[in-house]
């Protein structure tokens, strides 16, 4: 195998792929990337699984003899991150990779890095490549981006409650809903669907979404194919000219069924607030550095104001008031700031509407405009 490429894009794209390579691998190749070089494509693709995640991407490249070699993939990468930016050859002898740093000047090769030799395991070793045989549909990447941002910070990080740990996707009707719980609080996005009669019905790991979420914000293309198994779903980012894909991001499905959210959903409110979304943010801040262990703030509702207090904070005390509009009877209600604080800042709109019946009863946050979001939170009970 013999090829080059340039230092900035091969970086790249290892940093990319190595987010899939296992911290504690139970087989040593499980940390290695695999690399594959095309001579017909004139690319490398670049492949790493930890046995749960799956990511692959396409790099453009001078292949002179095609071929592939598994290599450390942490190694690689720091190596390849020193390099100076200017074109990198890489060659293989057997099992071991010659890679050099070099410039042409007067129509010949100077190295300037290298060579350096890593050693390597045979391509054949590699885990084979999850197989998926669905058919994909097409989903805006826009929206599904707009999907995660405004749910992946809800998802648990309890592994003990595996469910919770996905994002629960489904269709109802000419939209995809996006859902994640941890028990405490509920983030519910719509968004619209341009693919008609397409059905949607999966709980996939958060920590695959937050790959793929950074996967798109790099991405320019206007769209994202899923394809979806009974056990696992396999997210390509189409090549924006031409036949293929970029990335390939494969993650398990997590097995179990997902909690009947929206029965949680109140019917009926008998009080709403209505708050610019920056001032509440920032006050909420401020107050934050004061709650101490407890996390807890009250909201005070009067007849024109909210009223933010710590509760129980051991570093002191603090209190702030925002103009609102409410409608409804006076309350106070307690909430951990850091759940009020995550719930605001995956919103997009300048206002916020608050919608609560008791101290005690679920709380509903949404955003006026902008993504079509609600919120869920349980309130804290204080004692006395």
């Amino acid at each position: 195998m013999h090829w080059t490429c340039s230092q900035k894009d091969l970086s790249n794209h290892l940093s990319l792929v190595s987010r899939a390579v296992a911290n504690r691998p139970t087989n040593p190749i499980l940390a290695h990337v695999l690399l594959e070089a095309k001579a017909d494509e004139g690319e490398v693709i670049l492949s790493a699984f930890d046995q749960t995640l799956y990511l692959q991407s396409r790099l453009r490249a001078q292949v002179y003899e095609p071929g592939g070699i598994t290599l450390p993939a942490r190694t690689l990468e720091s190596l390849i991150a020193r390099f100076p930016d200017v074109e990198v050859d890489v060659e293989t002898n057997h099992l071991q990779v010659t890679l050099r740093a070099f410039a042409e000047r007067d129509g010949k090769k100077e190295t300037l890095a290298g060579p350096y030799q890593i050693s390597g395991l045979a391509a054949e070793d590699f885990p084979v490549l999850p197989m998926v045989t669905a058919t994909p549909i097409d989903l805006q990447r826009e929206g599904f981006l707009e999907g995660l941002r405004g749910v992946l910070f809800a998802a648990s990080a309890d592994e003990t409650k595996q469910i919770l740990t996905g994002v629960h996707l489904q269709t109802r009707g000419d939209v995809l809903e996006f859902a994640a719980t941890d028990g405490h609080r509920l983030a519910i996005v719509e968004t619209a669907l341009t693919t008609k009669q397409v059905q949607v019905q999966a709980t996939i790991p958060a920590r695959a979404l937050r790959e793929l979420e950074r996967l798109l914000g790099k991405y320019e293309g206007e769209v994202v194919q899923l394809a979806l198994e009974p056990h696992q779903a396999d997210f390509r980012l189409p090549v924006l000219e031409g036949e293929g894909f970029q990335q390939r991001l494969v993650t398990r499905l997590l097995d179990g069924l997902y909690p009947n959210y929206r029965q949680l959903l109140p019917k009926e409110f008998a009080r709403r607030v209505l708050v610019e979304r920056e001032s509440l943010i920032q006050a909420l801040e401020r107050l934050a550095v004061l709650v101490g262990g407890r996390n807890v703030v009250k909201f005070i509702l009067d007849l024109d104001n909210l009223t933010l207090t710590t509760e129980g904070g051991e570093l002191g005390q603090g209190q702030e008031r925002i103009a609102a509009e409410i409608d409804g009877e006076a309350l106070e209600v307690a909430f951990n700031v850091r759940y009020i604080l995550e719930g605001l800042k995956a919103m997009d709109a300048s206002q916020v509407q608050i919608q609560l019946n008791s101290a005690t009863a679920p709380v509903i946050f949404s955003p006026l405009g902008g993504t079509k979001m609600l919120y869920l939170v349980m309130p804290i009970q204080l004692r006395g």
